[in-house]
């Protein structure tokens, strides 16, 4: 097993990765990309997020498809206001959890959260806005900040808890924050977004929950593999 300095592990694997898997992202596999590449509007692409909780982005994605369809790339929330409880769950529907998740929307129009607070609120004070709304957890809120608004943060999915995890760098049951200050510490905030969705890439398509492709694991010579032969 190669041997790699504590403070740089964890930036040599993103390295690894980003190499092993290249730069491209397909836009149909991340519900906010797809919203971003479509210039969809800002609020779009924070319900985009809303409609990826607990399910894929490509269930998601068909969601986010009946809210274009019906409001038009760039809506606002003066347009969400004219939808009935009923037809938003139904355009909701695709993504699941319909009920929680029309909820969470109807409290960003209770909010006020209009596209110009989305773009041009002071990133500290929307996080505390944001963190307000029921439904909105962590890393939604971290995905919006980084990559609507640009802001440095690092959100934590489940398919990275678990590929840290098994490297060892985080334990399986430690808290979103403390996870997030640690990856923001190593990394330089320029591999941000990169690592982000080249470690949810490689939790998807090798370093799965069940089942996982060890062998063919570009990172198998320095992965402890924790957890993993007891599953």
């Amino acid at each position: 097993m190669e041997v790699i300095v504590p403070g740089r592990m964890l930036r040599y694997v993103v390295e690894v990765l980003l190499k092993y898997y290249g730069m491209d992202v397909n836009p149909e596999e991340f519900s906010v990309i797809k919203a971003l590449r479509d210039e969809l509007s800002p609020l779009a692409a924070l319900i985009s997020i809303i409609l990826s909780q607990n399910t894929s982005d490509r269930n998601a994605i068909k969601a986010l498809t009946n809210f274009v369809s019906r409001l038009g790339k760039r809506f606002d929330i003066d347009d969400l206001r004219k939808l009935s409880v009923n037809e938003l769950e139904d355009m909701i529907r695709p993504s699941g959890m319909y009920r929680l998740k029309a909820n969470t929307i109807l409290n960003l129009i209770k909010k006020g959260v209009s596209n110009e607070v989305l773009i041009k609120e002071n990133p500290e004070k929307l996080k505390e806005l944001l963190s307000s709304i029921p439904g909105i957890g962590y890393k939604t809120m971290d995905v919006f900040l980084l990559m609507v608004r640009d802001y440095p943060t690092f959100p934590i999915d489940t398919h990275i808890r678990r590929v840290l995890a098994r490297l060892g760098f985080i334990r399986r049951n430690e808290p979103y924050e403390s996870i997030r200050a640690k990856v923001m510490k190593e990394l330089p905030s320029s591999l941000y977004l990169k690592a982000h969705l080249v470690l949810i890439r490689h939790g998807r398509e090798i370093c799965k929950s069940r089942k996982p492709k060890c062998d063919s694991c570009p990172i198998r010579d320095i992965c402890p593999k924790i957890d993993v032969m007891s599953r």
